[in-house]
């Protein structure tokens, strides 16, 4: 299943969750549920994203199934705008799991890929309360020169867990969601090279969406076709099954000595050549960027003029 946020009308309204089964259209999870059950009077958990996942695999099976029991009557509305699909994000990792992207980023460097990248899969933790959704305009932050976007995959995980094995992973796993790490690549730079960060090149923005994709539907490691574009033009394309770390490993390695949560996402990190800064091109005011993965759609984001 597919799971959506969005608001009715052009905004000012409360969130709603949405979810679409095989290929038909999102169904209001709340009138879907609210039809089908007696029990409504505590669906708190239906209107977001972190407290339905939080109530677990069988709330997960009985809202696909009062979804399947109602008719396209009960599908969002065409005036609907659809938010980032993740909310309330206890915690926000991203790693650097593709090994032809860290190739280009030590050539640049002219330097060899360090030993660590192959015992571990490092990440950084981003600002997990400055998230984008589909077609918000991503701010031009006001210290940088250099904008740039990264295509990946991102893993929300399902369930609450410690040493967790790789082998168990899949037990943890709710879904995936196209992800947007949006750059500053001057500041990033700069702050790496003191050996800390990134920090302000990274947290003013992170978008996601349209959707998320249950893992049921795609597998627990799915091999996934991704596509960046800017302003139409394709810079760049790659598949989810060329990461180097396996989710199972990233998932063992986070949950070693420490909780993980339901709600967490973890960025997959850019495949190379799938962000400006491989291919020697950089964004500008008003470029309209697009991040497509197969089965989960289009995540499309414009740049704001800086202030």
């Amino acid at each position: 299943m597919r799971l959506y946020r969005y608001v009715r009308g052009a905004g000012g309204y409360q969130p709603r969750l949405a979810i679409a089964v095989d290929d038909g259209p999102p169904i209001d999870l709340l009138t879907a549920w609210a039809k089908t059950r007696r029990d409504n009077e505590h669906t708190y958990f239906l209107a977001s994203t972190r407290l339905f996942i939080q109530e677990g695999p069988d709330v997960w099976a009985e809202a696909e199934s009062v979804v399947r029991r109602v008719g396209v009557e009960d599908a969002i509305p065409e005036d609907a705008r659809l938010l980032c699909p993740v909310d309330r994000v206890p915690s926000l990792r991203d790693f650097l799991a593709f090994e032809n992207h860290v190739k280009a980023g030590a050539e640049r460097r002219g330097m060899q890929v360090p030993d660590y990248w192959y015992e571990a899969p490092i990440y950084y933790k981003g600002n997990h309360r400055s998230l984008l959704g589909p077609d918000d305009e991503c701010p031009w932050p006001s210290y940088t020169d250099r904008m740039d976007f990264e295509l990946e995959l991102a893993l929300i995980v399902g369930k609450r867990g410690r040493d967790v094995s790789a082998g168990d992973a899949a037990d943890h796993v709710f879904g995936f969601t196209v992800f947007n790490d949006f750059s500053a690549r001057d500041v990033q730079a700069k702050e790496m090279s003191a050996w800390l960060g990134p920090g302000k090149g990274k947290d003013f923005a992170n978008a996601f969406g349209p959707c998320i994709v249950t893992c049921s539907e795609v597998g627990v490691d799915p091999d996934l076709e991704m596509i960046c574009r800017v302003n139409g033009e394709e810079w760049g394309r790659a598949r989810s099954s060329e990461m180097h770390w396996r989710w199972g490993d990233i998932i063992a390695h986070v949950s070693q000595d420490e909780d993980i949560y339901p709600g967490d996402v973890y960025g997959s990190g850019t495949p190379g050549g799938c962000c400006g800064l491989d291919i020697g091109r950089f964004l500008n005011p008003g470029d309209v960027v697009e991040l497509e993965i197969e089965n989960i759609g289009v995540l499309r984001n414009s740049i704001s003029f800086p202030r």
